[in-house]
């Protein structure tokens, strides 16, 4: 009678965890505790602290709610586009100037730990990219649709779904974390 062999385990298929630990928060932890100048990736965004998420919505809604009130006074084609560069130009400039005055004496924070007003000019370059890509994006979708439909319904229902949509990292880590 022949003896099967058991498989070789090589350090690629072995678990990188602690007893009792899932191997999928081990790697959120390693995530959630890398500096926010060392980013990589989008998923690095949903280690964010609920403030930071928080104020990033809050931004996004109030940009929206502007949009909304503008829509039907300017009904130039160009419009938009400059409604997208002025906010553009808005959220970037604290980021220019404090990049431009601080000394950043400071140790740079973890994601997990990172303050939205003190920390905010200290992320890799990419994501004010990507944060100003979500907002033209949504500067330029509810322009649209308020173009069709420009009612204080219309304007509650843009701001819930861009609500659910921009906090959501917040909202599924608070509803994990209670499980």
């Amino acid at each position: 009678m022949r003896r099967m062999k058991s498989p070789k385990t090589s350090p690629m298929t072995k678990p990188m965890t602690k007893p009792g630990q899932s191997p999928r928060s081990s790697s959120a932890d390693k995530h959630a505790d890398k500096p926010i100048d060392r980013m990589d990736r989008l998923a690095d965004l949903t280690h964010f602290p609920v403030l930071v998420n928080a104020g990033a919505t809050v931004n996004i809604l109030i940009t929206l709610t502007i949009t909304w009130y503008l829509v039907p006074h300017y009904p130039q084609v160009f419009a938009p586009g400059i409604w997208i560069a002025v906010v553009l130009f808005l959220n970037l400039l604290p980021v220019a100037l404090l990049r431009v005055i601080s000394f950043n004496a400071d140790p740079i924070p973890k994601l997990s730990q990172m303050d939205f007003f003190r920390d905010q000019h200290r992320f890799s370059d990419w994501v004010y990219l990507a944060a100003s890509s979500n907002m033209a994006f949504w500067i330029l979708a509810s322009w649209s649709v308020f173009s069709i439909s420009h009612v204080p319904l219309t304007l509650a229902i843009v701001l819930a779904v861009a609500f659910v949509t921009t906090f959501s990292p917040a909202l599924l880590r608070i509803l994990r974390r209670s499980r």
